[in-house]
């Protein structure tokens, strides 16, 4: 394959040419309107598969020395629209014969709307380098902004095949399938999705011919990451190729401390499918195997060495999403047979308790049938005797390996002999290390079974010392190192063993320093890394898929908006909020008049509670907190919670040194609950302490996002710029999974001890609250220091606080309610506060509780909220739907278009085609075209409604009206378009002021004068577009026979007329002024014609006529809109008297002045551009200049 650029007249547009075919893409503007959603910026481009001849006469030329290997999609970045292509591979594996696996090396992203980085190599920071030159790089050039995402997909983890399907295994897609097909595609392991996310889409839409040179021709590539590769060994005499190839599911993808245990979908980290292949002359053989995170809510600290495993999520609330993680892996292999590799020390045993309790207490799947438990203990089988010790998993599990079987398809009968039923999950912590071993053991005593039950080797035979095993081994060893490279950045610990089958001292030190290389990596360069995969995944907030220009998915995305009632339903949820400080507090307290004010009359669906203070703040404490302090509250509140028979479960708990967050949903209510994440921020003592900062939780509530923020900010009465600076560094410093921000959600809660003070003496603040005269409350919150930073925007924008309606909350007396007696004396302020911000929220209550356990007093808000549920299922339907009835309209349109006979109707169609693009309220109305047809019937431009946009061109806004057509019933029928059935459908108004899209087209520039023929125009080349007409009808008609004209002498119309045409004398003059600059503007186009043609009467090329795509300016018009009467003159006074309306205006034989002047063709130069196109498709070596400029100079002929 080659990648080309065209920029002819000014159209940029790149082509990624395979042997036969071409995928063209062009920029497309954005359209959408304001208010519209989201989607209404996403970046757009057009796209035509054309065939590779259709690209000799624009002008394409090479945009990089490297041969091309396959497209991988599209992305944004900044605005600017990328083209990913595969430019360096290496073949590294072949499972079977007809099956090639390559390794990616090199990815180039080639930008569709911009030239800054044409025609440049560039140096692994991304900075454009010149060969074999000395010089340093130009500065003036930025960093390509798709540096990061290319360095990662050149990393040699990513792997591709144009051969067959990378994505599945051989017993799901086959032993005789053929090319990359969307049956058997697995999308879990295609991490170039979320790029090709339209493309796939586009491709969905089209007919099984066009679908099947898109895949032939390679043009949409799958991409997986993981580990492939081929060994050949001999079993005796017989040639064997032994061949692993393992891939990793993106859905849950991350580096080792940023991704652990499952999420609300049911995917987990580093969950790899593993599948080992036999293949002889005799026998094909395959087995697979996956592993994956232990499925439960858990994570780890990377900045702590050997740092506990914290449990996140309760055991009910845990339950739906392992349920539906091992319900995924039942359907798809059938019986699972777990091997968990946990150890019984303390860091481990708690994951594998609860592993064990969720098997007990799940529902859905039926231990014995669905899901098989096997319980290993690796580290202290192999504590004494080594790792060969970890041998005695085999019998535990002999009997399930025999029963699972595995995959075997005889080559000589061609037949399949029989299949894998089941599937081994293996897990330790990382599921790296003791995983990789335990799964090559279990690997290798499959393969000898197999060996022997085909009896290509004697029953019972040795075979250990066999270059076969060796082989195998080196297989695994390697697999594991690529696995864990990409989860931790080094290689796998335990790969001596796993290669040699004993440890030795070097591979115990290399071990060694495999450990602290990771903590190094994971602590120092993990952040960098996850950023990249998010961008890579499209996980990144805000980050939007590159849309393919589609009227047809624009007409209903509009119409799905206007009926979103139909699958949207909107509900009440009762929120309960609350703040305290519990200043150390350790003691069991009943917590009654804070959670339930108002007894059993309100109970809210969700709570969250932040807490601040929970250790007593001195440097011990700081510097090692006690992480118990959670399990004690978590204790106490849902204690507290469940007193009326409700049942609430812990979704969440966050803690950070002092602070701690809590988070409970009543039972029925926790299955709306999805994706709850955690962050934290420390601000103390410059950042380095968590005695202040914030802790924050989000999740989502049908499809309503939520974030709450338990925050503690500096204290002091004067220290309000601090309060502010940490305030700032939070709303900043925070963030969750995606990159995702606080403002990135829909209701946001901040609360915690805020540490605002009342800006009074002492005395007064004291003297207002004792006498309580009416009013004092304003008049103190006047004073109150977050009222007024609020109100001058320093803090909280766009936040509300309920009125407060309560006494102060600090400080008093431990276990009284008098306020601070001690010799600080410190004034009463309300620092424990609770502000909200969400269009969706309505305050219930706002109050404080009267708890004396503490120096403060707890808060608490009540909030109804209103959150959306979208039925997906039903969404879905819908929009099939809405799709199926639009196809149905375009397809009578086609019909009426293809079997009628009335001339008229066919002037009418035309005439439609040719109307402008908008109603300029500036120009006098234009009646219809006349087509004069008892003459020679000119060929009509086909209309090619599948096309990319042309440039605008020049056309009259207030020019005079034409006279009308005349009727005829006796003129000869117009030739046929020959592509009546890619017509754009006539698409609804989008409002009152954009007009709707229309069936016609803008012409093409006119840039010679077209000759009469008396023949039909050929059949157009197939073309596939991306706009609707592509997607919703691509069958051929052949043309209607015309009737045999007589000649007739042929006469010219007139050029396109000038923007600023006067009618009369000074019109004349400006009409002719119009042709020479029309003849000068047609100069590019004028190389392309044929020598005789410039030799005759100009001609009009019959080129089909291209889309062009509207797009509003500031004044409300497009620069595409075109008004043209290409068969026409201008209308005229008689000098008989007769006026436009009764007389028809004939066209003239064109002056002297008016013809075109031969075209100055410029010298060529011996650059890439004049290289016709079917000569850069050969196998030619590419044009390399030496020189700084490079192709930039060599190409800037246009």
């Amino acid at each position: 394959m080659l990648i080309l650029l065209s920029t002819e007249r000014r159209r940029r547009r790149i082509a990624v040419v395979s042997d036969t075919h071409a995928l063209v893409f062009e920029p497309v503007r954005s359209r959408g309107n304001s208010g519209s959603g989201s989607d209404s910026n996403a970046p757009s481009c057009a796209v035509e598969l054309l065939h590779k001849e259709e690209l000799r006469d624009h002008r394409f030329r090479r945009l990089s020395a490297h041969e091309v290997h396959g497209f991988i999609g599209l992305v944004e970045i900044d605005g600017l629209v990328f083209i990913g292509v595969i430019t360096g591979k290496t073949k590294v594996a072949s499972p079977i014969p007809h099956e090639v696996v390559n390794r990616i090396y090199a990815v180039d992203f080639f930008c569709l709307n911009d030239s800054t980085w044409d025609f440049l190599e560039l140096d692994p920071s991304g900075r454009p380098f010149v060969r074999d030159s000395a010089e340093p790089t130009d500065p003036g050039i930025p960093k390509h902004p798709c540096n990061d995402i290319r360095k990662l997909l050149s990393n040699g983890s990513f792997y591709y095949s144009n051969d067959f399907d990378l994505t599945t295994t051989l017993q799901n897609r086959g032993f005789r399938s053929s090319y990359v097909n969307d049956v058997t595609l697995e999308e879990e392991y295609m991490w170039n999705s979320f790029l090709m996310e339209d493309m796939l889409t586009y491709r969905d839409r089209l007919d099984s011919y066009t679908k099947n040179i898109l895949d032939r021709e390679g043009f949409l590539t799958t991409v997986i990451r993981g580990f492939a590769e081929t060994f050949t060994t001999y079993v005796k005499r017989l040639k064997v190729g032994l061949t692993v190839i393992s891939k990793q599911s993106w859905k849950r993808a991350g580096t080792r401390f940023n991704a652990r245990g499952i999420d609300d979908d049911g995917n987990v980290a580093n969950f790899v499918e593993t599948e080992i292949l036999m293949y002889s002359n005799e026998y094909c053989y395959a087995f697979t195997q996956v592993r994956g995170s232990v499925p439960m809510f858990w994570e780890q600290d990377a900045a702590i060495m050997n740092a506990k495993v914290q449990i996140t999520r309760s055991l009910e609330a845990t339950q739906p999403a392992f349920d539906q993680h091992f319900m995924k892996l039942v359907s798809k292999y059938g019986p699972v047979n777990i091997v968990n590799l946990l150890s019984t020390k303390p860091n481990e045993i708690e994951l594998s308790k609860r592993y064990r309790a969720h098997l007990q207490q799940s529902q859905k799947l039926h231990k014995g049938r669905d899901v098989m438990l096997t319980e290993f203990d690796f580290h202290r089988e192999t504590a004494q005797e080594g790792f060969n010790a970890a041998r005695n998993i085999l019998p535990l599990i002999k009997e399930a390996l025999l029963t699972e079987g595995y995959y075997c398809y005889d080559v000589k009968q061609d037949v399949l002999v029989s299949e894998q039923h089941g599937v081994f999950r293996t897990n330790c912590l990382d599921c790296l290390d003791r995983t990789n071993l335990v799964q090559q053991m279990m690997s290798l005593q499959l393969l000898k079974t197999f060996l022997y039950d085909v009896e290509l080797v004697p029953h019972n035979a040795p075979l250990d010392s066999t270059d076969l095993v060796r082989k195998h081994n080196s297989l695994w060893a390697d697999q594991g190192d690529q696995i864990s490279q990409i989860y931790t950045g080094t290689n796998a610990l335990k790969s001596s063993f796993s290669r040699k089958g004993k440890m030795s001292l070097s591979g115990a030190l290399s071990d060694a320093k495999k450990s602290v290389s990771r903590m190094y990596i994971n602590n120092f360069m993990d952040k960098g890394k996850q950023q990249n995969i998010d961008a890579l995944l499209g996980k990144l907030p805000n980050q939007l898929p590159v849309k393919l220009y589609d009227p047809v998915g624009e007409y209903i995305n509009e119409k799905l908006k206007k009926l979103a009632d139909q699958y949207t339903t909107t509900s009440d949820m009762n929120v309960l909020i609350g703040t305290y400080n519990v200043n150390g507090m350790s003691e069991r307290a009943d917590l009654s008049k804070w959670l339930f004010p108002i007894g059993n009359k309100f109970k809210p669906d969700l709570v969250v509670l932040g807490l601040q203070e929970v250790i007593e703040l001195n440097a011990g404490n700081i510097l090692n907190a006690d992480y118990t302090k959670g399990s004690f509250w978590e204790y106490l509140v849902k204690e507290c919670l469940n007193q009326y028979g409700e049942k609430y479960v812990l979704l969440r708990v966050e803690q950070m040194t002092s602070l701690i967050i809590l988070f409970f949903a009543r039972a029925d209510k926790a299955k709306y609950v999805k994706r709850v994440e955690g962050s934290t921020k420390k601000t103390g003592f410059g950042g380095m302490t968590g005695n202040k900062g914030a802790i924050a939780i989000r999740f989502e509530y049908g499809s309503t996002s939520f974030c709450f923020v338990n925050a503690h900010f500096s204290a002091g009465n004067s220290n309000v710029d601090e309060r502010a600076n940490d305030y700032m560094t939070i709303n900043r410093k925070i963030s969750f999974a995606r990159s995702r921000k606080i403002k990135d959600n829909d209701s946001i809660f901040w609360f915690g001890d805020l540490n605002y003070r009342v800006d009074m003496p002492n005395d007064l603040v004291r003297k207002e609250l004792t006498l309580c005269k009416e009013g004092y409350l304003d008049r103190l919150i006047k004073h109150d220091q977050l009222t007024q930073q609020i109100d001058c925007g320093a803090v909280f924008h766009d936040y509300c606080e309920p009125t407060i309606h309560f006494h102060p909350t600090y400080k008093f007396d431990h276990g009284t309610d008098i306020y601070d007696t001690s010799e600080k004396m410190r004034t009463p302020s309300w620092t424990d506060r609770i502000v909200y911000k969400g269009n969706n929220l309505h305050p219930l209550a706002y109050s404080c509780a009267t708890l004396k356990v503490s120096d403060h007093r707890p808060v608490y808000a009540a909030y109804r909220t209103d959150v959306n549920f979208i039925d997906e299922e039903k969404k879905l339907e819908l929009s099939k739907s809405l799709y199926e009835d639009f196809k149905m309209v375009e397809d009578n349109i086609e019909l009426t278009s293809t079997f009628s006979t009335d001339d008229e109707k066919d002037d009418i169609e035309l005439e439609q085609y040719l109307k402008p693009a908008r109603e300029d309220i500036n120009r006098s109305p234009m009646p219809a075209v006349r087509i004069e047809t008892s003459r020679s019937p000119v060929p009509p431009p086909r209309i090619d409604t599948n096309r990319s946009p042309l440039p605008p061109l020049r056309t009259e806004m207030n020019r005079s009206p034409l006279p009308p057509i005349p009727s005829d019933a006796n003129r000869s029928p117009l030739p046929p378009s020959g592509d009546n059935e890619k017509r754009s459908p006539v698409l609804p108004p989008r409002n009152t002021t954009s007009p709707p899209l229309r069936r016609g087209v803008s012409p093409p520039a006119v840039t010679e004068k077209p000759v009469v023929r008396n023949d039909a125009p050929p059949p157009p080349p197939p073309s596939h577009h991306s706009s609707s007409a592509s997607l919703v009808s691509l069958q051929r008609r052949n043309p209607r026979d015309l009737p045999e004209i007589p000649p007739r002498q042929s006469y010219t119309p007139t050029p396109p007329i000038s923007r600023n045409r006067y009618v009369g004398e000074e019109g004349s003059k400006n009409e002719e002024k119009a042709s020479d600059m029309s003849d000068k503007n047609s100069t590019n186009d004028e190389k392309s014609l044929s020598s005789n043609s410039r030799k005759s009467t100009p001609t009009t090329s019959l080129k089909p006529r291209k889309q062009t795509v509207l797009s509003d300016s500031s004044n409300g018009t497009s620069k595409n809109d075109i008004a043209q009467t290409p068969l026409t003159s201008p209308a005229e006074t008689p000098k008989d008297g007769t006026t436009a309306e009764n007389k028809p205006t004939l066209l003239q034989p064109v002056s002297a002045k008016n013809k075109s002047k031969p075209p100055v063709i410029p010298k060529k130069k011996s650059t890439l551009e004049n290289v016709p196109v079917h000569v850069l498709t050969k196998k030619t070596p590419p044009m390399i200049p030496k020189k700084k400029d490079s192709l930039r100079i060599m190409n800037s002929g246009n």
